[in-house]
């Protein structure tokens, strides 16, 4: 027993501390005067006065009748007899009035709510955070959660979380506790260290990596869902114990169920703790096979592995994927030599000039294949893309980064590099397509009637190289200038008397500015016809041919 024992009994006993100090002065020196005691607290005679005075009567001193006048303590023993018997009678009237006093309590209050209100409080230094932590796992029962970073972690197992978590993991089997962390070279071996001392005991403790990266997330945890805690690492990195964190404490099952949610998708999508350390270790990626709901995270993370891309990066994307590259600066960003860029997609008139400009910094070809988007880096990272409706279709990004798939296992990348690979090599290169729009001025055509001198005329006061034919407003052949040196010029016949109909080549092979190429392609390999007629709601909006390098 010490004194400040003594000091807390007597203030319990309804004196206040400066009161209890002077009984304790009186009760070792005996009888003194003001003065005296006044010298001896450093107080003001004042003030020692009404303190005298408090103590008289409260019974705790009592004063002699000689001049000037003393005070003395009762003994200690009769003021702690007087304090039990006090408490016991106030105990005593405090039960007797205990029903009367619930009743009308009752009468007077708010009914209960039928949901629990949330409620708050902030907890301003760090000390403070971690004992409410250790109170949270003292009373967890099914599960408990947390998100934090690789330092905070080190720092808690020093404050004792650790040694919280496992004390609760022994005394509740069946509760589960998930600790998600971002795992660094530097923190990696204090961890490691830490997992193994807890797990020895096989307690149901599960640990995980995230890698936050430059994103910043609030490190949180979660009791049974209903309760938890907000909080911010100290600005002081060396220090374990600090002023300056804060945290806010929320009870809120609303709250907790929604935080669970969040946390529950980043721990789907981490790795365990034991590949990030064999990864850290091995300087090797760990195996992850992942869905990446959040698309901001998912093109940060296609980002990233591009920047890390040292042989061979090949995609098939959308028509519209292929104008969204050629706008974008991921090409002239990424394709860095020995950096080799393998880009599919279907080519029509509405990409084809984006195709060509892309060619000058990457491999281009044509695929006809609409519902499949993704992309292999190096053999090595696979993502695959949903197609995105027509009315959630975004022409500002190359792929649809909604829910992408990710992995890094060889299993499935071995399957689908052979594929993509296969698909490379049927598919039509970029430089075999040469598109020639006609404008307005330029576009002719001409009745299966008109004389052939007159055509000739035509094309070449409007410096085309062939026109179209119809008959009824609709095309039925094309006439070239080959057309005209092998039927009229070389056999001499005479071009006034000759009509279109009679030298026109055919069949006409028309085809909408929206349609794929690889058709009209295929017909004009295997005719020999060289020239495409575009047509645009009917009429002739353009003309397309082969490149005569690769015809």
């Amino acid at each position: 027993m010490s004194q400040e024992s003594i000091l807390k009994v007597l203030q319990e006993a309804g004196l206040s501390k400066r009161e209890a100090e002077m009984y304790i002065l009186l009760s070792k020196k005996g009888a003194q005067g003001v003065r005296s005691v006044a010298a001896t607290l450093r107080m003001d005679r004042v003030q020692v006065y009404r303190t005298l005075k408090s103590l008289q009567e409260k019974g705790v001193i009592e004063a002699t009748l000689e001049a000037p006048t003393r005070f003395t303590a009762i003994p200690f023993e009769t003021l702690l007899e007087s304090l039990i018997k006090t408490r016991k009678n106030k105990v005593a009237e405090l039960d007797a009035e205990k029903d009367q006093l619930i009743a009308y309590w009752k009468s007077i209050s708010a009914q209960t709510p039928e949901y629990p209100l949330a409620k708050f409080r902030v907890i301003t230094e760090q000390r403070g955070i971690y004992d409410e932590i250790i109170r949270m796992l003292k009373e967890t029962k099914k599960e408990f959660l947390e998100l934090t970073t690789g330092s905070s972690l080190i720092k808690e197992d020093l404050a004792g979380i650790s040694d919280a978590i496992m004390d609760s993991a022994r005394k509740n089997p069946k509760a589960e506790f998930k600790i998600l962390a971002d795992i660094s070279k530097d923190t990696y071996t204090a961890i490691k260290q830490m997992i193994k001392r807890l797990n020895r005991r096989n307690l149901n403790i599960q640990w995980r990596h995230i890698d936050s990266g430059s994103r910043l997330y609030p490190q949180f945890v979660i009791r049974d869902t209903e309760e938890t805690i907000l909080y911010s690492p100290p600005k002081d990195e060396s220090a374990v114990f600090t002023q300056t964190a804060s945290g806010l404490w929320i009870s809120s099952k609303i709250f907790a169920s929604t935080l669970r949610e969040s946390f529950m998708e980043m721990w789907n999508n981490a790795i365990t703790a034991d590949q990030r350390i064999k990864e850290l270790e091995t300087g090797k990626p760990a195996e992850q096979t992942i869905v990446i709901r959040d698309a901001k995270e998912a093109q940060a993370k296609l980002e990233k592995m591009l920047e890390t891309a040292k042989k061979d990066v090949i995609a098939i994307t959308s028509s519209d994927g292929i104008n969204t590259i050629a706008k974008s600066n991921l090409l002239p960003k990424y394709s860095k030599p020995p950096l080799r860029f393998r880009i599919m997609a279907p080519i029509d008139l509405d990409n084809l000039e984006a195709a060509k400009e892309l060619s000058e910094l990457c491999d281009m070809r044509h695929v006809q294949i609409t519902y499949l988007m993704m992309m292999l880096i190096d053999n090595q990272h696979l993502f695959i893309f949903k197609t995105p409706s027509v009315t959630k279709r975004d022409v500002k990004k190359m792929f649809n980064y909604e829910e992408a798939f990710y992995t890094n296992d060889a299993r499935y990348i071995g399957n689908i590099s052979e594929m993509l690979n296969d698909m490379w090599k049927r598919g039509i290169d970029i430089n075999e397509l040469v598109a020639e729009p006609v404008d307005q001025t330029k576009k002719l055509q001409v009745s299966c009637t008109e004389v052939v001198s007159k055509i000739a005329d035509q094309m070449l006061k409007n410096n085309v190289n062939c026109v179209i034919v119809t008959e009824n407003n609709n095309p039925i052949g094309i006439i070239s200038e080959r057309d005209l040196l092998e039927k009229i010029v070389k056999p001499r016949r005479p071009p006034d008397k000759i009509l279109a109909k009679e030298i026109m080549s055919m069949p006409v092979i028309t085809i909408e500015p929206d349609k794929p190429l690889v058709e009209a392609l295929k017909t004009m390999r295997t005719t020999g016809i060289k020239n495409v007629a575009v047509f645009r709601n009917g009429k002739l909006a353009g003309m397309l041919k082969l490149n005569p390098q690769t015809a």
